[in-house]
């Protein structure tokens, strides 16, 4: 089933492996009982509390997906995406790949066994770990100033930065509301178990503000990081191609809403495999009307549902005629675009 489904990629969305973007999900079950693939894990659906799998996705640019894979629900993410990519190579035997992900899949092991494998990637870039020093070069570098980069070579890949007014702003928001938080901890340390992030313990029993985290968070404001190995690709259509990262996610809002797969109500392997392969190949064919039409899946489906047809059954001869109400020149159109697939 895969095979057809890249196999059509190709045929009808121009899809050529040269560029792909992988992110993960979870997916539930409405049990309390875990097993070897079924297990309690950091969850995506707010239900740490319950078993779930860990589900690997890879689409291409328009978000068709391309590839899905299953793991245990324990599971860290960052450690999905390297066995995907490089199974996805060997499969097909691919020379020239672009894998674009965000900053959960980053590790320098992953960027490391990319590059042994001969393929390229673009990915989020933690800023929270690089040295103060070097921050405040990048601070400087970009100057709170949209549409210019500041690009460094590193050991470990070529990080790009950008600056951004509206993540600023979130930015900041988010730092005043942590900062209430953490002072509140300071004025009320008894009544708060689990310490806020902008507080540190001082001394036994002491804590007070964390003015150096304090400091490097009010120079990250706005600033977003990407690492990549592409070396003599613009830095615009690196931070471009990681922006195209949002049809993943949509795919995955998609499968979970739409197509309602989740939760999982089956309890054996084989079956839980088999549920994921429906939703797989059902989201293949969505996606692909969605693309064609440029409408959404949810506007399709009410189309769709204005078309009414009507069975008539002759009891002495079994002649059955079907009469379709008038189709309207918006779903003639509709279903004219999703050729030849239609």
């Amino acid at each position: 089933i895969e095979e057809k489904i890249i196999t059509f990629a190709k045929n009808n969305l121009n899809f050529d492996f040269s560029l792909v973007f992988y992110d993960v999900t979870t997916l539930y079950f409405e049990s309390f009982k875990a097993d070897e693939l079924r297990k309690p894990g950091f969850s995506k659906d707010s239900k740490s509390n319950q078993p779930q799998v860990v589900i690997g996705l890879v689409v291409n640019r328009d978000g068709y997906p391309i590839k899905i894979e299953v793991f245990a629900g324990n599971t860290f993410e960052g450690h999905t995406m390297l066995p995907v990519i490089k199974k996805l190579q060997k499969d097909y035997g691919i020379d020239t790949l672009t894998v674009v992900a965000d900053a959960a899949m980053l590790s320098f092991d992953n960027m490391r066994e990319l590059e042994k494998a001969g393929l390229t990637y673009i990915v989020g870039a933690r800023l929270g770990n690089i040295p103060t020093k070097q921050l405040q070069n990048i601070s400087k570098g970009l100057n709170k100033t949209e549409g210019i980069y500041y690009r460094a070579g590193l050991p470990y890949g070529i990080l790009i930065c950008d600056y951004s007014k509206k993540r600023a702003n979130k930015d900041r928001s988010d730092r005043k509301k942590q900062l209430a938080k953490a002072q509140y901890q300071i004025d009320n340390p008894d009544r708060v178990k689990r310490r806020t992030r902008f507080v540190m313990e001082e001394a036994k029993a002491i804590v007070k503000l964390n003015q150096e985290l304090i400091e490097k968070d009010e120079l990250r404001e706005g600033i977003k990081g990407y690492y990549t190995n592409l070396e003599y690709t613009e830095s615009s259509l690196i931070v471009a191609r990681y922006k195209d990262l949002w049809n993943v996610e949509k795919s995955f809002r998609i499968a979970k809403s739409d197509l309602e797969m989740r939760p999982i109500y089956h309890f054996k392997e084989e079956t839980i495999q088999a549920h994921i392969l429906i939703c797989f190949m059902a989201l293949s064919v969505v996606k692909f009307m969605e693309i064609r039409t440029g409408k959404s899946i949810k506007s399709i489906i009410k189309l769709l549902k204005g078309v009414t047809d009507a069975r008539l059954l002759n009891t002495i001869t079994n002649e059955e005629i079907v009469l379709r109400s008038e189709i309207s020149e918006e779903v003639k159109q509709l279903l004219h675009s999703m050729r030849p697939w239609y």
